[in-house]
Formats: structure tokens, C-alpha cells, sequence
């Protein structure tokens, strides 16, 4: 009898284990998809600040952008750069974890389309996919 009750015990501990084990697994996709969508927002409303800032100092004639205005927003579970080349720009996000924080790459520019795709934790690039914010690039 105490053998039997031992191993009804090891299932009931299996099962739970395996039960936390596919809710950890659950949270951590759910975690993902929202730090994937957040950095894409993010990612927009950077673009579109320094996009302003950089047509606002083409008007007034200015040959030099003023680095002091522009600032790189942060986003849980990922890492923004922004590159600036002359009046041309692109702001990337990367994730800090690949498969832990994100799996998606971002990339945006001048033309504000955010462009996404599983590029293994490197850049995304200009050829890949306009991110829909579906989880689908």
C-alpha cells in the first residue's frame, strides 16, 4: 500500500511540475509578445520625434543637428539605437535575450514603416517584412 501511495505521489508531483512548467512557458510567450509590440511602438514614436526634429532643421536652414533634442527611448527586453546619416536616419531595436525578451528585430526610418523580422538577435533590415503588431512580421 505505501508503495502505491509513493507512486500516485510521484505522478501528482510530475503532473504539477509539468503543469508549472507549461505555465512558465505560456507567461513567457505572452512576455515576448508584448515587449515585441511595445518596442515597435516605441520605435515609431522615436522615429517620428527625430524625423520632426530633423525636417524642423532643414526649415530653419540649419546644416547641424542639435544631438542634445534628440533622446533613444527604452523598451523592457530590448536594446534602440538610432543611426543618423545627414538628413537620414534609422532607429533599430534588437532583443537583449534572444527567444527570453523578444524574437523579433525592428527597424524604422525615414518613412516611419516598421519593419520586423526573427533575424536570430541581429538587425532587421530594410528588405524585411512591415511589422502589423499581430505578432506575425
Amino acid at each position: 500500500m505505501a508503495i502505491i501511495l509513493v507512486i500516485v505521489a510521484g505522478i501528482f508531483v510530475g503532473a504539477l511540475a509539468l503543469h508549472g512548467y507549461r505555465q512558465y512557458k505560456v507567461n513567457q510567450e505572452r512576455r515576448i509578445g508584448e515587449n515585441e509590440y511595445k518596442a515597435a511602438v516605441a520605435l515609431w514614436e522615436c522615429a517620428s520625434l527625430v524625423r520632426a526634429h530633423i525636417d524642423d532643421a532643414l526649415k530653419r536652414g540649419e546644416d547641424v543637428l542639435d544631438f542634445t533634442q534628440i533622446t533613444v527611448p527604452s523598451s523592457a527586453g530590448y536594446k534602440i539605437a538610432l543611426e543618423l546619416i545627414g538628413a537620414y536616419f534609422r532607429v533599430y531595436a534588437v532583443p537583449l535575450r534572444y527567444a527570453r525578451t523578444g524574437r523579433l528585430s525592428f527597424l524604422t526610418d525615414n518613412t516611419l514603416t516598421v519593419r520586423a523580422a526573427d533575424r536570430a538577435g541581429e538587425r532587421a533590415s530594410t528588405e524585411d517584412a512591415e511589422y502589423k503588431g499581430d505578432g506575425v512580421a
